[in-house]
């Protein structure tokens, strides 16, 4: 493969730290076995591959590929570091040429609930009736499962997802907050300008909430807050 080091992660449940928790096994992953007195260019190249059934990124595409590279010019930087993420969620949305992608039936595949679905994204391909045969062999035998489990992170998973879950929280009550004053301010028949420098935000920032209220005036709060997580 080239001398690169890979590493796959799958992910079932949402985990507000991802970014961190991938860049720090990147980053053990490059340093390890490196010895003194080696040169620099020995490194191997580093591949993170996350397989999430959660929406990380903001754009629409299930797979992403993240590198190292120049802000304003996109020139690459280096290629020994870089990030494949795919969000399985994502891929009941995908269109045109995104579907054509052999990944696609991959991603597919990992993302299938039923033995159903898994025969059907399966059917006609060799590598992968090898892995739905590997898959019934697992489900068979419940102590099998646990040998992929890796216990050594289990700890620092379920920390990771209990503060993100809190972290959500918080967030969700801030907003509501700010949805209810700027809905007494609408009321009021102010502008966008006058309540974004009322409440010390930026218009950018306040106005898809803005937008909504004005949209909307008859929803609650939580009415209006659902419309906006949901665009």
């Amino acid at each position: 493969n080239g001398n690169k080091k890979i590493n796959i992660e799958m992910q079932n449940t949402y985990q507000e730290d991802w970014t961190e928790r991938s860049l720090f096994y990147n980053c053990r992953m490059f340093t390890e076995g490196f010895k003194k007195g080696e040169p620099y260019w020995k490194l191997s190249p580093c591949i993170h591959v996350g397989i999430l059934n959660f929406n990380m990124m903001k754009s629409p595409g299930y797979y992403h590929k993240v590198t190292l590279r120049d802000e304003k010019t996109n020139e690459l930087y280096s290629r020994k570091f870089q990030f494949h993420m795919i969000e399985l969620k994502k891929t009941k949305t995908a269109k045109g040429k995104a579907r054509k992608h052999p990944l696609y039936r991959w991603a597919r595949l990992i993302a299938a609930t039923t033995w159903e679905e898994v025969a059907q994204e399966s059917a006609g391909n060799r590598y992968m009736e090898r892995i739905q045969e590997e898959m019934v062999k697992m489900s068979q035998d419940e102590r099998d499962r646990y040998l992929y489990l890796r216990e050594e992170m289990a700890a620092s998973d379920r920390v990771s997802q209990l503060q993100s879950a809190e972290n959500r929280g918080v967030r969700a009550g801030k907003l509501l907050n700010q949805i209810s004053m700027i809905q007494k301010k609408v009321k009021k028949n102010k502008n966008l300008e006058q309540i974004a420098d009322e409440l010390e935000e930026s218009a950018t920032k306040i106005r898809p909430i803005y937008d909504q209220v004005k949209q909307h005036p008859d929803k609650t709060a939580e009415e209006i807050y659902n419309l906006i997580n949901n665009e």
